[in-house]
């Protein structure tokens, strides 16, 4: 069994008695057992999404399969995919690390693309850079609407990512800014973008029900508000990209439940690394077709020069009958 994340951790916390006191029995639980377990024993590798059959993938953040289904709007085929990480970082990694995509230009409001990527795409458009919320900790979705129709302007014979952070917290929505002060929200990831090392004093909202300090039901109303915020701006893009349109996520949450398959009963909260729970991977897949497919090209970019990347890009798109 691998102990090297309890290992890590208990190396950098040892002498902290907030951690020990606050999180320190679940979280060294969860990394000495269950993300093992998960890795090792149970881990389904899920869909790589650049094989799949879209032309504009959109990201809800952390959007829950069974939540989506109970208060999507948009009209289309709905099914379920399993993702290949339980976080964000694991997803953007096991997708795209290594890999060379200039058939892609991923527009995102979410940092991590940033910090964990080293800029595998034909381009991307960073929107948390220029329309970051300081209020609120996050990118709004009015922000992502305008840069991904930008994207399609200036890109128009590319496959179009386009990253939103909702229903990810900070929770935005009028009973989830009432319910919840000084969200934490991604302001961690966009602090890594920028090399900001300053400590945050706002409020994670996963730690928070891990301490008992917030209730299961008032944070699943204010996540499936934030869903609901997101909602009419997916149906603008939809309405307005070119091609076949996906609504999808990253990966979920866990509000409360015991993980299963899982060797310890324990309690989990949000979207830990590692723990490839049906909660967190299963996600939804939402299919909207265009009257019209996109042609697209994968020349070699200013990011990849190689042939190499070009022709591994070309022929993903021919395996996809963009190519004849």
């Amino acid at each position: 069994m691998d102990f090297s994340i309890l290992k890590t951790n208990l190396q950098r916390h040892w002498n902290d008695t907030s951690w020990w006191r606050d999180i320190g029995v679940p979280y060294a639980v969860r990394t000495a057992l269950v993300q093992p377990y998960f890795r090792h024993v149970a881990d389904d590798e899920g869909i790589a999404v650049v094989d799949e059959d879209w032309d504009n993938l959109l990201i809800l953040d952390a959007c829950r399969y069974d939540m989506f289904r109970d208060h999507n709007t948009i009209e289309g085929e709905l099914s379920t995919r399993i993702s290949r990480g339980s976080n964000t970082e694991e997803f953007l990694t096991r997708n795209f690390a290594g890999g060379t995509f200039n058939d892609i230009v991923y527009v995102t409001a979410n940092p991590q693309v940033d910090v964990r990527l080293e800029a595998p795409f034909h381009a991307v458009v960073s929107v948390w850079k220029d329309a970051w919320d300081d209020e609120l900790n996050t990118v709004m979705p009015e922000a992502m609407v305008e840069a991904t129709l930008r994207a399609q302007e200036e890109y128009p014979d590319k496959r179009i990512i386009s990253h939103f952070v909702q229903p990810h917290y900070p929770f935005v929505g009028e009973a989830g800014q009432a319910l919840f002060e000084n969200q934490a929200g991604i302001e961690l990831s966009r602090r890594m973008a920028t090399g900001d090392a300053a400590a945050s004093d706002h409020l994670n909202v996963w730690d928070m029900l891990q301490r008992g300090e917030v209730a299961e039901r008032d944070v699943w109303d204010a996540y499936c508000e934030n869903l609901q915020v997101v909602l009419p701006h997916v149906q603008e893009l939809v309405d307005e990209l070119e091609g076949r349109t996906v609504v999808t996520s990253d990966h979920g949450n866990l509000i409360g439940e015991t993980p299963h398959p899982c060797p310890v009963p324990i309690r989990m909260y949000g979207h830990p690394p590692g723990v490839y729970a049906e909660s967190l991977v299963k996600v939804p897949w939402l299919v909207v077709e265009g009257k019209t497919r996109r042609t697209v090209v994968a020349e070699t970019s200013t990011t990849h020069e190689s042939d190499q990347s070009v022709d591994e890009a070309t022929e993903r798109l021919r395996d996809l009958g963009y190519l004849d």
